[in-house]
């Protein structure tokens, strides 16, 4: 019996004894990603003003152009992760028809019908406007933005008297506008 208490009283003294802490340890490590910078643009709709009015009346004012037009507004998505360009290009620098203008009158008549076009922040303050007219003798205007931009920008497409004094030859006019964003 002496024996068996022993036991059980060396047992219960182990059982006692607090157990030793363990040495804990931690480390840092990083966690990385990339983003690749990115533009991208909506495809505009094709803008088609139809029959320009003229003047048919004769006198001083005949075959001028009559009617402004400055009702073309659509909506394009315009995005870019980082400060990237904004540009508006005109492949013709207007409006151009394949009738030349080259008879003994050509001073009063033009080939080339000049319009303005515009991209603008729907909200005011997504990104800097831009601006292009091609009666200024400009194919290409740009801005710089200085950060991330997405907005469903508004695009302007008009065509105004004050750019267009000559009378235009009879035909069919076209051009290729283009907008594009991209690095600076």
């Amino acid at each position: 019996m002496k024996k068996l208490l022993m036991v059980a009283v060396a047992t219960a003294s182990i059982a006692a004894t607090p157990a030793m802490a363990a040495d804990s340890d931690s480390k840092n490590f990083r966690i990385r990603a990339n983003v690749q910078p990115e533009c991208s643009v909506a495809d505009p709709q094709n803008v088609n003003f139809g029959n320009l009015a003229i003047e048919r009346a004769p006198g001083s004012g005949a075959l001028l152009l009559t009617t402004a037009f400055d009702n073309d507004f659509q909506n394009i998505w315009t995005s870019c992760n980082y400060a990237a360009k904004i540009t508006l290009t005109s492949t013709n620098g207007g409006m151009t028809t394949t009738e030349v203008n080259d008879g003994p009158d050509a001073a009063d008549f033009t080939d080339t019908i000049h319009y303005n076009l515009s991209l603008r922040p729907s909200d005011g303050t997504a990104f800097s406007p831009v601006f292009l007219t091609t009666g200024q003798g400009v194919f290409t205007r740009f801005r710089d933005q200085t950060d991330a931009f997405h907005d469903d920008a508004v695009l302007r497409t008009t065509i105004t008297q004050a750019f267009n004094p000559l009378r235009p030859l009879a035909g069919r006019y076209t051009d290729t506008a283009v907008v594009s964003v991209g690095p600076i």
